[in-house]
C-alpha cells in the first residue's frame, strides 16, 4: 500500500504531462534533466540504419534523409520567409515528449534556427543556430501525433543533423512499472472524459 501511495505522489508531481490543452510546454536543454521529467520511459532512434523505430515516419520537403553511415538524419530548410519547406515527424502511437542531439549550420553559414510545432501548429520553441552537437528536446502539455521542423526567420537555409532522437510514447513503455500504468490510464481516462476532472 505504501508503494502505491509513493506512485501516485511521483505521478502527481508530474501531471503537467496531463495538463489541460493550452498549458506549457516545458523545453529542456540538459538531456539528464529532459530524461528525469520523463522518468526516463522513453525510446531512441540511433539511425544506425535507414529503418525506423516502428511507428516513426518523417515527410522532408526538401532533401532530408537518414544516412546511416554517419548514424544521424540530416536536412536544409530553407527560412520562413522563403517557401515554407518542412519537415515533418509522424509518431503512432501519440508522444508527449521529444528531444535529440542536434547540429545546426553546414554549408553557407549556420543558418537561422529552427522552429518546432507539434501538431503542424503549436508552436514548442526554437533551436538556436549555434547548436553544435548538443541536446534540445521538450516535454508536452497533452500528446501529440507530429511534430513539424521549419527554418528560422531570415534569408539563410538552415542545415540541420540529428542523433539520437528520443521520445516517450503513450502509452509509456514503461506501463508494467506502476507509475507508467497510473500515466497510460489517465491519458486514457482524458481521452473518454474531455473536460471532466480527474477521478480522486
Amino acid at each position: 500500500m505504501q508503494q502505491r501511495s509513493s506512485a501516485w505522489l511521483a505521478l502527481a508531481a508530474i501531471l503537467s504531462w496531463a495538463a489541460p490543452a493550452g498549458a506549457a510546454t516545458t523545453v529542456y536543454v540538459d538531456r539528464a534533466a529532459w530524461e528525469s521529467a520523463v522518468a526516463g520511459a522513453v525510446l531512441t532512434e540511433d539511425f544506425a540504419d535507414a529503418v525506423l523505430n516502428s511507428g516513426v515516419t518523417f515527410v522532408s520537403a526538401e532533401s532530408g534523409h537518414v544516412n546511416p553511415a554517419l548514424e544521424l538524419y540530416q536536412d536544409v530548410l530553407a527560412s520562413t520567409s522563403g517557401n515554407l519547406p518542412a519537415t515533418t515527424w509522424h509518431f503512432a502511437p501519440d508522444i508527449v515528449a521529444f528531444g535529440g542531439t542536434w547540429t545546426l549550420g553546414g554549408p553557407g553559414g549556420s543558418g537561422n534556427s529552427l522552429l518546432v510545432y507539434a501538431d503542424t501548429t503549436t508552436f514548442v520553441g526554437s533551436i538556436p543556430n549555434s547548436y553544435d552537437g548538443e541536446f534540445w528536446g521538450f516535454v508536452a502539455s497533452a500528446p501529440m501525433s507530429s511534430l513539424r521542423l521549419v527554418g528560422g526567420l531570415g534569408t539563410h537555409q538552415q542545415n540541420y543533423q540529428l542523433d539520437d532522437m528520443v521520445y516517450a510514447p503513450v502509452p509509456l513503455p514503461a506501463a508494467a512499472g506502476l507509475l507508467g500504468a497510473g500515466l497510460a490510464g489517465l491519458f486514457a481516462w482524458r481521452g473518454r472524459n474531455a473536460g471532466l476532472a480527474p477521478p480522486g
